[in-house]
Order: C-alpha cells, then sequence, then structure tokens
C-alpha cells in the first residue's frame, strides 16, 4: 500500500541529548498507527518535528510521496493536523470563536459571528460532540476543552491526523465518543497517529504500533494477538510483573481523621474517612465524582483548623503538615519557567538560608540528593523545568516537598499521562513515603493500579463517599459502586 507519510533516518539532537536517533516510520491511508514508549523516548519530539514545529537535525519527511522540508508549523498544517495533549486554546474566547481562529469568515471586514457559530455547532453534531461552543474556554472543565482542539483540527479536514494522548482529560463517556470518532474516520480513508500511555486503548484501537525507546525505535509490529505483557517488555525490557511495586510498611494509629465534613461552594455534605500511618488509601471514582475537589477543599480547610479535620503526628514538637501533588502540574505544581534547582527549593528556603541568604554549599548538596533520590533526568540543576518530560516534571513537583516533615500526602492523579517505568518509579516514592510513616491519600482513575498499591479504597460518587473496600479486591464490586449502583 502507498505510504501516506514516511520519515527516513529521522534525527533530532538537542545540546546532550539525541531525542529522536535514525528513526524509520511509515504511516498508511486508512490506518490508526499508534506510538507508544516511555517520556523521553522520543515521541513529543517526532511530533513536533512532523508539526514543523521543530527542524530535524538530519534525516527526511516524505508526506504524498514527495519529500518535504515545513519551516513552521503552518507549513505543515497544509497536510498534518495536531491535537496536543496540552490544548492551546485561548481562554477569554468562546469555542466556536478558538474553532475559527486564523480562519474567520468576515464580511466587508466585519466577522460573521454568527454564521461561524452555526457551522461550529453543525460540525460538533456532524461528530457527535456535546459542546458548549458559546461560554469562554476557560469556564469549560478540561474534557470540553480537549473536544473543542480536536474539533478545529478535524474542521481542516487533513489527511494526516496525530492525537497525543487524548483520552487524558476526556470522561468515559467522552472517550468513547473519541473512540467511535476515530474508528469512523479510519474507515473514510485518514491516516491517523495516536499516541497514548493507556495500552489498553492501543490495543483496542490501532492497527499497528510502533515501541520508541531512548530516541529509537524498538519494533513496528501488528496488532494481531498482541497484549499488554509485551508492549510493555518492549518499552521497558523488564516484565509487567514488577510494574506495580508495593513495599511493606507498617501500619499505624490514624493520622489523618476527617468528620462530618462539608462544603457548601462544592456540595459536600457529612464527609467521613481516616487514613493511618503508614497507609496508602485509594480514592476512586468517575470523571466529576468530586475526587480532586474534595481533596482541594481538605487541604484548603486544614489550613484554618476546623475541628473536623484533625491531624496527629507521631512526633508532638513538630509541626503538622500535609502537601497536596496536584493533578495539573504544568500549572500548579512547578513553576515552568524556573529551573529544575529553583522549583526544587521552593518549600524549603526557610531550610536553606541564613538572614535573608542562600546556603549555597547546602543548597547544592540538597538539590543534588533529591534529583538521587527520585532519578530526575536533567542535564543539569539549572535546566528549565519546561524542557522536562512529563514524567520528571512530576518528579519536581514531588521533590519539592521532600525536605519536609510531612504527615500527609495527597497524590492526585499523580501517573496521568507518564509513561510505564516512571508510573512505577511513583509508586515506590509512595511506598517509601509510607514506610516512613506518612498518610498516603492516592486519588486515581486507573482501578489497577489503585487495586495493586492500596490498603484500602474508598469510592466517591456525586460528591460522596459511596463504598469503603479492602484488599483482597473485587474491580466489578468497585466498578458498581463508581457507576451509582448497588
Amino acid at each position: 500500500m502507498t505510504k501516506i507519510l514516511e520519515t527516513r533516518k529521522l534525527t533530532k539532537v538537542f545540546p546532550g541529548v539525541k531525542a529522536v536517533d535514525e528513526l524509520d516510520f511509515d504511516l498508511e491511508p486508512g490506518e490508526i498507527h499508534a506510538i507508544v514508549g516511555e517520556n523521553g523516548a522520543g515521541k513529543s519530539t517526532l511530533i513536533k518535528m512532523l508539526a514543523g514545529v521543530y527542524r530535524p537535525t538530519s534525516g527526511t519527511i516524505i508526506v504524498q510521496g514527495e519529500e518535504r522540508t515545513f519551516h513552521n508549523p503552518r507549513e505543515a498544517m497544509e497536510y498534518i493536523g495536531v491535537v496536543y495533549q496540552e490544548n492551546e486554546l485561548i481562554p477569554y474566547f468562546s469555542g466556536y470563536e478558538n474553532l475559527f481562529l486564523g480562519i474567520e469568515e468576515t464580511a466587508s471586514g466585519l466577522l460573521k459571528n454568527e454564521t461561524m457559530r452555526e457551522r461550529a455547532y453543525a460540525l460538533a453534531e456532524e461528530f457527535n460532540f456535546e459542546l458548549d461552543l458559546d461560554s469562554e474556554v476557560r469556564e469549560l472543565g478540561a474534557g470540553q476543552q480537549t473536544l473543542i482542539a480536536i474539533l478545529k483540527v478535524l474542521y481542516e479536514r487533513l489527511p494526516i491526523l496525530i492525537f497525543d494522548e487524548p483520552t487524558a482529560a476526556l470522561s468515559y463517556k467522552e472517550s468513547e465518543t473519541l473512540f467511535e470518532l476515530l474508528r469512523d474516520l479510519r474507515s473514510k480513508g485518514f491516516a491517523i497517529i495516536y499516541i497514548s500511555h493507556h495500552l489498553t486503548e492501543v490495543l483496542d484501537l490501532a492497527d499497528r504500533v510502533t515501541v520508541l525507546r531512548d530516541g529509537k525505535k524498538v519494533v513496528t509490529v501488528q496488532n494481531e494477538g498482541l497484549t499488554e505483557r509485551q508492549l510493555i517488555q518492549y518499552m521497558i525490557a523488564r516484565d509487567i510483573d514488577v510494574q506495580y511495586p508495593k513495599l511493606e510498611a507498617n501500619i499505624g494509629e490514624t493520622v489523618l481523621q476527617v468528620r462530618d465534613f462539608s462544603d457548601k461552594r462544592y456540595g459536600f455534605e457529612d464527609i467521613n474517612f481516616h487514613i493511618r500511618s503508614g497507609e496508602i488509601v485509594g480514592f476512586a471514582g468517575l470523571t466529576g465524582a468530586g475526587r480532586t475537589e474534595l481533596a482541594k477543599s481538605i487541604y484548603r480547610q486544614f489550613r484554618k483548623r476546623p475541628g473536623n479535620i484533625q491531624l496527629t503526628t507521631h512526633a508532638a514538637d513538630r509541626k503538622r503538615r500535609m502537601v497536596l501533588i496536584p493533578e495539573n502540574r504544568r500549572e500548579e505544581g512547578v513553576i515552568l519557567d524556573l529551573s529544575v534547582r529553583e522549583n526544587l527549593i521552593l518549600a524549603s528556603l526557610d531550610q536553606l538560608s541564613h538572614l535573608g541568604y542562600l546556603i549555597e554549599r547546602g543548597i547544592v548538596k540538597y538539590i543534588g540528593s533529591i534529583i538521587e533520590q527520585l532519578a530526575i533526568k536533567v542535564t543539569s540543576p539549572a535546566q528549565s523545568v519546561r524542557t522536562l518530560s512529563g514524567g520528571n516534571q512530576q518528579k519536581v513537583s514531588i521533590g519539592k516537598w521532600m525536605g519536609e516533615s510531612c504527615d500527609v500526602w495527597i497524590f492526585d492523579e499523580p501517573t496521568q499521562g507518564i509513561d510505564v517505568d516512571t508510573k512505577t518509579e511513583i509508586y515506590t516514592i509512595m511506598s517509601q513515603l509510607a514506610q516512613q510513616g506518612s498518610a498516603i491519600w492516592f486519588i486515581s482513575s486507573d482501578l489497577r493500579e489503585l487495586t495493586s498499591i492500596c490498603d484500602r479504597i474508598y469510592v466517591m460518587y456525586d460528591f460522596a463517599i459511596a463504598a469503603e473496600f479492602t484488599a483482597p479486591y473485587e474491580r466489578e464490586d468497585i466498578l458498581t459502586k463508581m457507576m451509582g449502583g448497588d
């Protein structure tokens, strides 16, 4: 079959690292070709070269049988549409205004707003997207924003479409709508590159799968009889059985006790739960169940020391502390334009300074120990956090609190958008913190990781705790409660 897209010995070198190394890749019309690999494997760099964001160091890109050199994204957009994991919408524009940004329809120099609005809703209806296209994007949820970004790419009807972690912010229903759309696009001859850390999605959707590791292609295989175990072995060169490490910890006294907690702003009423020293407690639930909102509400209210949130510590002379590793690490967990060094010392400036001056020797030792402990991959501590992979950004988000003695660690979707190997490292970090006596509050949409890592699991439904489960777990029972069943 004629290839609609090929790369031959495509290479991209940044100072100190070869991000993509002589990559041969091809894509056929009417195909979903998945690309998987760890963070830092070269997936994002490959996409940006295909999209005209990066110029290749060497190698060639061939589109529709002709060698192409893209000097900027606009040139690439004649052939290739990309839905990035981090959407690029204008927050103060409405959905339909974002859709027509750069291709506005005008008459006598005036915008034809009603015409654009009608066409936007017609396009959403064509692809079965239930969208609010009139509100400003900043007022919409992450799932709605992602669907608008997808719709913006579909409007151009380009022959090659690239989807980078498209379901990361989508609900179950929205994801199913997207999967139906992708299959429909494939049947109509569109060529699709699909990138995801959710291997079940890859196995369900893809015709072929290419695995990248350290910038190189490991293998391209047909998705016939392919298993998740095989993919993981290709990706990390080790077996799936060690993917979910669970270190033994002594579970002690209750550290966090929440009694009859209410917050009218979110609609919480009489919430009750507890987490003990050395315990990892999971919070399961569908998108919109209220898990993140509960964590943020408890975290904010704890600072006010209300009587219905009790935090005890085994060290009476130590300040009681609760920290939150947020779901949106790029906006709430790290400061992207600061260096790794600057991010890691943010929470410990009191310890690392004297009379208002930073203690340089102590900082160097402190930063080095955290980078080594969390295996953060950086060229130097001066490297900008913005340039790190998602997994290493997450480690920095965690690492900035490692100098503090924290009684409760709240991890909100800490493995979202992170490769398999780094997920394993995050699980190990949580287990080590539990071994040290901390209480771990673990929010996740991945039921398998919850049942593998957690000592207990609370299920949330409609902003209330619907059930509590202890190991050994029956996933079917947990799923039933997550969906509001008995």
